[in-house]
């Protein structure tokens, strides 16, 4: 093999495998949808969370587009587990001066993050945070993402 070519190949691996790694990460925006109205409702809100991983810590920021066309603010935190599922739930309401919406009640989510390179998804659900844990009229739906697209990548 010509010695340009047997330079060029460790080199050529390192950003391959450094381009692979860094499509499946976790960290990103994701954009998608949340149902209301129970499990299996199909009334969809708009959702983005912005998320970033520290070793198997998440934290992130949930933005969930109301019917009235308000964006409601969420703080998240939660953990990374080895089979790829997700747990995080909202700490803190991320209002400003143009977003004083209180939300009525907090949510809990449980994902499984599908590190496809070609097509990563985040699929799961979410529930109300409450001490009534099987109660009926606790609020839940599911919820579906993918990676937002960047452009010239």
């Amino acid at each position: 093999m010509h010695p340009v070519k047997l330079l060029l190949l460790p080199l050529l691996l390192c950003f391959t495998t450094s381009h692979l790694s860094a499509q499946s990460t976790l960290d990103g925006t994701w954009e998608g949808f949340m149902t209301v109205g129970g499990i299996h409702s199909d009334k969809q809100l708009p959702t983005q969370l912005y998320l970033k991983t520290t070793g198997k810590k998440v934290e992130g920021r949930s933005y969930v587009q109301l019917p009235d066309g308000s964006t409601l603010r969420m703080d998240l935190r939660g953990y990374l587990y080895n089979d790829y599922s997700i747990q995080l739930v909202e700490t803190s309401f991320a209002g400003d001066p143009d977003n004083d919406i209180m939300p009525e009640f907090n949510r809990q989510y449980q994902i499984i993050f599908k590190a496809d390179l070609w097509d990563p998804k985040l699929k799961g659900f979410w529930q109300e945070q409450t001490e009534d844990t099987f109660g009926e009229k606790r609020r839940r739906g599911r919820m579906l993402l993918t990676r937002r697209k960047v452009k010239g990548v």
